[in-house]
């Protein structure tokens, strides 16, 4: 793998540093099943110029039932067929996880290619974010967020859809709340320096209408696509009634459907919209 994608996956590089085509970026295998010895899931082609965006913190494969399963993480993201995929608490090579390398194996079960960013490391492997993709990908920027604790970040990827670039950024924020804050200014930073369609997704850890959420969305290009949909109340933490994990669409981006799935798969639920790219 070369210098530049090996700093593309991993955080501490310097914010924005790199900007690599990600061709190489676990592509879909072509003998995953046999090595997997499990089965690829298919889907159905997208209506033109409509895209499904799914965020979902997967806390690692640990299940509700304290059941550690990748798999089972791909087979709640299987039916839904996204074509943009934002995870959050993703491991790779880390021991919890038996070494596992979870963002190439959901992105050969799945079908799509697989960005990572490596926030926390932990030996040779790591945990942070990833973003798995349908459409043509095109390159990636991993941006360090500020702030005490556990590291944090936001991956940003340009995918290509219906030959129009939207740029993808997955975030999770702290769980500390003046951090939280302070970090959400910086993504809203990172999310404005982009001019053409975006998206922002991730888990917020906050609710709407709080100093994060009012962060975020000083972006003015960006709205809560569960608002535009009337499905604001809808929890997608088991841990409380709470909505903390967000899809923040562009106003250039028509929102045509929301959904929150269940799923014991986490202990968070995939959030699911689907949106249209509209001329312009």
């Amino acid at each position: 793998m070369s210098r530049a994608l090996s700093e593309c996956l991993d955080s501490s590089a310097p914010a924005g540093a790199v900007k690599a085509p990600l061709e190489n970026v676990w592509p879909p295998c072509a003998n995953w099943d046999k090595v997997s010895r499990g089965v690829r899931f298919h889907r159905e082609a997208p209506s033109r110029a409509v895209f499904r965006v799914v965020t979902y913190n997967i806390r690692a494969g640990l299940g509700m039932d304290g059941v550690r399963s990748i798999r089972r993480v791909a087979e709640a993201l299987a039916p839904l067929s996204p074509d943009i995929v934002c995870l959050q608490e993703v491991d790779r090579h880390v021991p919890r996880s038996w070494l596992s390398n979870q963002p190439k194996y959901l992105s050969a079960r799945l079908d799509m290619r697989a960005v990572f960013q490596r926030t926390i490391s932990f030996g040779v492997g790591g945990y942070g974010n990833c973003v798995l993709v349908r459409p043509s990908a095109l390159h990636c920027r991993c941006h360090p967020l500020p702030g005490r604790g556990e590291p944090r970040g936001v991956l940003e990827v340009t995918a290509r859809v219906d030959g129009q670039d939207i740029t993808v950024f997955c975030a999770h924020l702290s769980t500390e709340d003046e951090v939280r804050v302070e970090q959400a200014r910086k993504v809203r930073e990172v999310v404005h320096a982009v001019r053409g369609p975006k998206l922002l997704c991730g888990d917020m850890n906050d609710v709407r209408g709080s100093q994060t959420l009012a962060a975020l969305l000083d972006e003015p290009a960006l709205r809560d696509a569960a608002l535009e949909m009337d499905a604001g109340d809808i929890p997608t933490y088991t841990g409380g009634p709470q909505r903390i994990d967000f899809i923040l669409a562009d106003l250039r981006l028509a929102v045509k459907s929301y959904r929150v799935v269940e799923s014991d798969a986490s202990d968070h639920r995939p959030v699911v919209a689907d949106l249209e790219l509209e001329t312009f």
